[in-house]
């Protein structure tokens, strides 16, 4: 992506209204902080592409349909006449992160976006609400959570694009924030390392150019970015040697000294699921051969990102013994 002026203040302007709403004590400048990096980020969604402007028509009018819920459930709470607007604060923060049962918007606008701005729309753009809904820690996530994690590792399996592939993939670890939304450092390194995953993994399917499956099958590239790709995936699914799997460990551990079985259960049975439909997209890259190379690939960044998935996950296991 090529990063021009407009952009770049966009992208300030944006981060303005995060670090607004994460460092706000009230409630009205934490809405304030949504409305500025929703106006910004809105910008930043146009592409070449023909659906372009009705995914931003589609992501603003869910966005401006989640902050009013908001402002409503603020008002409500100021005067003090009902019950309900913890339960409306966390209906509109769930919306605005595409958590499930309101996940749908994440699908249908994800597939017009560049790689640059699904990633910010996917980490950055979700902190603020998660913050939010750990601001407000009297709500009861549970049956959000449960439905995220068996709607989205079911509903990826008869996906064939990639870019719906990691949006269900996001849902899915929205779901397992969520499960320590009550722990913020622990949700905070998750975000972190889900991030940073995820931004590996788009810039490498960026330079390959592929979409959808079938062009994995039909392609030519060499044998080490296949593996590059492979093991990003992996780390992606949380494969045990991966940093990826440093996230499902410390999921794990949080609901096993929360006596909470049933649900780490059912987040090991999910994340089979997630990690089955991430094995179908390695195994179809990976058992294709190719004859000839007709460009150059960034051999630095290959290089990198093997040494931080093998590296990273190490090393934070051995920092975590040292406490």
């Amino acid at each position: 992506m090529f990063l021009n002026s407009t952009k770049l203040i966009l992208s300030n302007t944006m981060m303005i209204g995060v670090i607004m709403t994460i460092c706000s004590n009230n409630w009205f400048s934490m809405w304030m902080g949504l409305e500025i990096s929703l106006l910004s980020f809105i910008p930043m969604m146009q592409t070449n592409k023909i659906l372009s402007s009705e995914s931003m028509i589609k992501y603003f009018i869910i966005q401006s349909v989640a902050s009013t819920l908001m402002l409503l459930s603020t008002i409500i709470m100021l005067i003090g006449v009902s019950m309900m607007n913890e339960m409306m604060l966390t209906i509109s923060m769930l919306i605005k992160i595409g958590s499930a049962p309101f996940h749908n918007w994440v699908i249908f606008i994800i597939e017009t976006m560049n790689y640059y701005e699904m990633w910010i729309m996917l980490t950055i753009i979700k902190m603020p609400p998660l913050t939010i809904l750990f601001n407000n820690n009297h709500s009861n996530l549970m049956i959000p959570i449960v439905l995220g994690m068996i709607i989205s590792s079911v509903s990826c399996l008869n996906q064939t694009s990639l870019k719906k592939t990691i949006g269900f993939s996001s849902i899915y670890n929205i779901s397992l924030m969520l499960l320590t939304i009550n722990k913020f450092n622990i949700m905070i390194v998750f975000m972190l390392i889900y991030a940073f995953m995820l931004g590996l993994l788009l810039s490498i399917i960026n330079k390959m150019m592929i979409g959808f499956i079938n062009q994995m099958i039909l392609n030519e590239k060499t044998m080490f970015l296949k593996m590059n790709l492979w093991i990003n995936m992996l780390s992606m699914g949380g494969f045990p040697p991966l940093m990826g799997f440093f996230n499902k460990l410390m999921i794990l551990q949080t609901m096993i000294n929360l006596n909470q079985i049933v649900v780490a259960t059912i987040v090991v049975l999910t994340s089979m699921l997630v990690m089955l439909f991430y094995m179908r997209l390695t195994f179809t890259l990976m058992f294709t051969t190719s004859t000839t190379t007709k460009w150059m690939f960034n051999m630095k960044l290959s290089y990198f990102n093997l040494t931080m998935n093998f590296i990273l996950f190490p090393s934070l296991i051995f920092l975590t013994s040292m406490n």
